[in-house]
This record gives structure tokens, sequence and C-alpha cells, in this order.
């Protein structure tokens, strides 16, 4: 056909743009198929089969526009799927699907990605809600969904491992995707003018443009929903082969002694708990009457209620107040928590939870000593999220943190003699990657740069015999201490690295010291690792001087976590979770799961089960107990991971999932086999 009237390069435009695609499957052909580094990507009928040994460099499957185009346009529909078959026949498979707009080298990428994990021959679907720009953005004042994408640009799709930390092993990933498509037309309902948006969140912390079936719309609905959870737990009580503790009343009788301690059983690592039996820990994180109050004082137009004189509107601190009906209702939330944890399935009180809570003694729980005690010595003028372990001080505080705490506080007071503490971390999510580079770059008086150059001292002896092995020309010692430059040596690097590992095994060793000084009969559960991507010589010291390491992980399955890391020691899950944009929520979590609240709680399911059946792992603890504000709290985090919303609503998928768990744990982690049912 001529077209006439056209300049060339907009008929060139409009033909890369893309042909809008609605509900239905959506096309793939050989030549869209670009297969990342070391992965096998191959069309098979109507199915790609996807294979790769290892999860790095996003090794994976690139999923390009149709031939001719160099958008995919997804503008039509409301969700993006795709089958995906797990074809091992034993090992869990995680999966993780992206999208984007925009590019980084004009500042305007945004990126949304969804993910799955399948048990060996499973088959599910995995979802991905499009946030298209043409619903979502409602102007720079107001507030939305964080990525809001140009949905008729899409780049390339990709599927891989995000945040690799698997060892490359044949069969990591094994897989058939198919039935690529689209589902349902965008919700134009979602889209609110610019001029009746605000105010966007009502009384109750809700968003007030959605609704979902419970949703709080009055006071009395609070009241209501109260009096019905009461009854339903009325008829609910802890796992029936649970002992007092949460252990295994049913199991194996083991020694004995009063304390939480490890013991391998039958190839496994277990906690054992003061009874004698095994257990392991399933657990919920930051379990509090309330916490992040919503910030308000920048942006008073959001809101349908004035904004205090503090600029701080605590939501759930006000829902609390309704629903119990009294200013002071602490005591009553503890009770009631209580009973929802044991008939959740959940047996331990996880970290960040309020200290009256542990107090009343109705649970097991953990205890964080320190959350990066910046009154400890630090490397002078460094950002380091770590302590200077050479500083004098270091070795008087962290050495007698348990006994100095307990001074203070009534519940470590309590813990050091209490049988339902089960230990302590210390520190959460610290940066050992960076220790090196801070030290070297330090003043000379600092006492890690002096322990440094002190080690180098006894090992060569003359600043001339360190040059020859370093290349390099200090004139003496006192330049040694001053340079701040990394070398490029090989000697260099292997000095530093030396180095590297004397740091962190005095850091564990004196944390160790911390908990044992005090009470050598607790556990000290480690410093909470951001994944299972630390250097040999961090899981070595870990290993050398925690009873339990502790690891915070977001990712769709630990089932295929490195055994070998660990040094045969057992191993906890600090933090987990998954998210959706369900219940007006405007981001999903860190590791978003599906569309839905079931596929939310199918997505803890089979965590569970990837981590029930691996050697090491003895609990995992969920994060967090109640959502974050919808426009986030002091860091900017607002995501949907809760147990129960703002309005201390439960989400029934996820605690019945919980209390599946916690039900089967025991047989499941004997019988150590993946497969969909618990039972």
């Amino acid at each position: 056909m001529r077209i006439v009237g056209l300049k060339k390069s907009l008929i060139v435009a409009v033909a890369l743009a893309g042909v809008a695609l609605s509900a239905g499957k959506l096309p793939w052909s050989k030549s869209q198929l670009e297969a990342r580094h070391h992965a096998r990507a191959v069309l098979k009928g109507d199915s790609v089969m996807l294979t790769t040994d290892t999860a790095e460099w996003d090794s994976g499957l690139k999923l390009n526009p149709p031939d001719g185009q160099k958008y995919w346009d997804l503008s039509g529909g409301q969700i993006l799927a795709v089958d995906i078959e797990n074809l091992s026949k034993d090992k869990q498979l995680r999966l993780t699907m992206h999208i984007s707009s925009g590019s980084k080298a004009e500042k305007n990428l945004a990126e949304v990605n969804t993910g799955i994990g399948l048990n060996p021959g499973e088959k599910r679907s995995m979802r991905l809600y499009l946030p298209h720009a043409f619903i979502f953005s409602v102007g720079k004042d107001a507030r939305n969904k964080k990525t809001a994408l140009e949905t008729d640009r899409i780049n390339p799709v990709e599927f891989k491992l995000q945040w690799p930390f698997e060892p490359q092993f044949k069969g990591l990933v094994d897989c058939r995707l198919s039935n690529f498509r689209l589902e349902g037309k965008p919700d134009m309902n979602k889209k609110i003018p610019a001029d009746k948006y605000m105010p966007f969140i009502d009384v109750y912390g809700q968003y007030k443009h959605s609704d979902w079936p419970e949703k709080i719309k009055s006071d009395a609905d609070l009241i209501k929903e109260h009096r019905k959870e009461l009854a339903e737990l009325a008829k609910v009580s802890a796992p029936a082969n649970w002992n007092s503790y949460g252990g295994w009343a049913d199991g194996p009788q083991l020694e004995a002694t009063g304390n939480f301690r490890t013991e391998k059983y039958k190839g496994k690592w277990f906690l054992v708990d003061p009874e004698g039996r095994l257990f392991w820990s399933t657990g919920l994180d930051v379990l509090r009457t309330h916490t992040d109050a919503t910030s308000g004082r920048k942006h008073p137009q959001w809101f349908s209620q004035k904004v205090p004189a503090d600029g701080t509107l605590p939501f759930t601190h006000w829902n609390l107040q309704k629903k119990y009906g009294r200013k002071n209702y602490e005591q009553d939330f503890f009770e009631f928590l209580a009973r929802r944890l044991e008939a959740w399935g959940i047996n331990t009180i996880g970290n960040w939870a309020s200290h009256d809570f542990m107090l009343m003694g109705k649970m097991p729980y953990t205890m964080q000593l320190a959350d990066f005690d910046r009154s400890f010595p630090l490397i002078k003028d460094s950002k380091l999220k770590f302590y200077d372990v050479f500083h004098p001080d270091f070795e008087l505080k962290m050495g007698n943190i348990l006994r100095d705490r307990a001074k203070v506080d009534a519940i470590t007071r309590k813990s050091i003699n209490d049988p339902m503490c089960i230990g302590y971390f210390i520190d959460n999510e610290l940066k050992f990657g960076d220790i090196i580079r801070e030290v070297i770059a330090a003043s000379p008086t600092q006492p890690a740069k002096l322990e440094f150059v002190n080690d180098q001292k006894q090992k060569y002896g003359s600043v001339e015999k360190l040059n020859a092995a370093w290349k390099s020309d200090f004139k003496d010692w006192n330049a040694v201490a001053e340079n701040k430059k990394q070398l490029s040596s090989d000697n260099f690097k292997k000095d530093t690295r030396e180095f590297y590992k004397k740091y962190v095994n005095r850091y564990f060793e004196i944390c160790r010291q911390g908990v044992k000084s005090a009470a050598p009969h607790r556990l000290y559960l480690g410093s909470r690792f951001v994944g299972f991507r630390q250097a040999g010589f961090v899981w070595e010291a870990a290993a050398k001087h925690c009873d339990v390491i502790s690891v915070n992980v977001y990712s769709h399955s630990v089932a295929n976590c490195n055994p070998a890391d660990f040094r045969d020691n057992p191993v906890i899950i600090g933090e987990f979770h998954f998210g959706t944009y369900n219940r007006g929520m405007f981001s999903a979590s860190l590791c978003p799961a599906g569309v839905t609240q079931e596929e939310r709680a199918t997505a803890y399911v089979r965590f569970m089960q990837g981590a029930l059946v691996h050697p090491n792992i003895v609990g995992a603890h969920w994060f967090q107990f109640r959502d974050q504000p919808l426009t986030g709290r002091w860091d900017g985090e607002g995501y949907q991971i809760g147990f129960v919303d703002v309005a201390d609503t439960p989400y029934p998928e996820m605690t019945n999932a919980a209390r599946e768990i916690g039900e089967n744990m025991y047989k499941y982690r004997l019988r150590g086999k993946l497969v969909n049912d618990m039972k």
C-alpha cells in the first residue's frame, strides 16, 4: 500500500514501535531466543527448553521482541504470564522473569520482575502484573506504584536467577517454558484523574482508590473482624505433634539439657529444644504492636485527615486502639498475638520483636544484642558498616555485650537463664566485602591500619623487602601507613587477603566471647549475612565461631545453596519474604511472587519445603509480621509483605500456608524429598 505524505523516519518509527498485543498467546520464534552466558534455549514445538548449569552473569534467556520490531507492546494486557515446568526429577527450581522500559543511558529505566519456585516435575504459571504508565502515572506530586512502565515499549523479556548464589552444577535449571501470553485487559478502573486523586490514603492508612474483601471501611469493621478472628482462634490450638516449645513431641527423644542446642540427626542438622526434642524454627520478625509510622509533613495533601503537629501518622497504632477499644491495648494485643502464632503454626519469635512480648514467656525467641552499634569503635571518616575490631575498646564492648545489655534490659537479663531463649544474633547485614578497602584508606593512626602495618613489619622485616614484594617504592614504614591506595601487585593482594581473614575471624571470635562469657549454654546465631555470596574465609570464620550461621535471603528457593559453604554447620534463614500488589499496595517486595495472595502463599510453601530438605538449614524466619506503610517507611520500603495488613487484618492464605508447614514440617524434613503435598 502506498503511503502518501508521511516522512520515511516516521514510517520506520511506527514499524519499530511494535504491534499492540491483546490477551492471548504471544509470539515467539527461534530468532527471538537469545541464550545468555552458557545457557541453552531451544525451541521445541510451541515450547522453549531452557537449561543452564550456572546462575552467573544473568545466565538464562533473553526473549527479544517479534521479528522486525524493536519493542514488545504489552499495553493491551493486564498480566504477563508463562507456564514453567521443572523437568528435574530431584532438584527444586527457581526462576525470575524481568521486564523493563526505557534505558540506563537515558536515565529513565524502569523495571519490574516476578519469580517462581517449583518442586521436581511441577508445572505452574509465573505471572507478572503489568504496571502501565498510562494507568498508574498520576503526576509528580502524587504517589502510586514506584515503577510504572511504558508498556508499549518493553525491552527484551529476561528469564534468569536474580541475585545468584548457587554453585555450578549440571541441571541447575532444566525447564520448559510454554504458553507465553497476556491475560486480561488493562484495568482502566484503576486510573484516577489527577484532580480526583488527592487524598489517596484513608483514615486507616489504606489506599483509598481500590477495594478488596477485607478492606476496613469503618471503626465498626475493626471490631467486627476482631470478634470474627477470636471465634476462629477459639476452635484452633497448636499443632497436635508439638510440645510446649513447638518441638516434635512425637519424634525421637534426644538428650535434654534444659536449653536449646544443635545436633545432627540422620544426616540433617536440627535445633534441639530444652526437653530433648527435635526443633525446626519457623518464625516471624518484627512482632510488635506497631512500627514505621507514616511521615506526613512533606505531603499533607496525601491524607484524608489532618496531619498531626508532629508530622507522623501511626495508622496501625490508631487502628489497634479502635480495635481493642482502649488507648493502652498492648497487653491485649500480645495475648491475642500469642494465640494467633500458635494457631498459625509459628513456633518462634524472630528478630526485632517487642521485649514485652518475649517477657510473657509464651514462645521460644531469638534476640539481637546489637544492630550495628555505632557507639562501638568504627573506622573514622568511613561509611563502612563494620567495626574496627582491633581497637582496644572493641573487645571491651563487644566481648561483654550480653553482660552489659543484661544490666539495663529486663528481657536480656531474663534470657540468660530462660529456657525459651534460643540464642542471640549480633548485628545485621554488615558490609564484609568493603573491609579491606576501608582499612587501607584509613588514617595511619587508626588501630586497624596500625595492625595491618605491624603485620607487614613482622612478615618482611624491612621496607626494602616489602617494596620488592609489593613492587612499591615506600620510603619508610610511616609511608606504608600513610598509603591509602590499593596496589596492583599479587603480593599486595595476597597480604591484604590474609589480613582480611584475620579481621573477620577476630570479629566472630569476639562476638562469640560476648555471648559465651555470660551465657555459655546459649547459642550464638551469627551476624545475619546478606545472602549466600560471602568469601570462603568469611564462611570459615563464621563456621568456626557461630553455633548457627544466619543468612538473610530474598529468593524463591534456597534448596540449592551450597552445603560446602557452611562447613557442616547449622544455618538459619533470618529473613525472607514474598509480596504482591494486592490490597492496594504500591510496591510488592524484594521478592515478588505472582498476582494473587494464593500465589504468594504457594511461594511461601515452596520456599519452606526447599529449606526443610536442605541438610544444614534449621529454621526460616519471615520478614515481617505486618505490611510496611503504603508510602514507605523511613528508608522508602513500602512492601506488601505482612501476615497482617496496616489494619491488623490477617491474610488467610498466608496463615493457612504457615499452619500447613507447622503441622507437617518434622516428618517432611526427615523424609527429605521435595514433593508438593506436605502430608
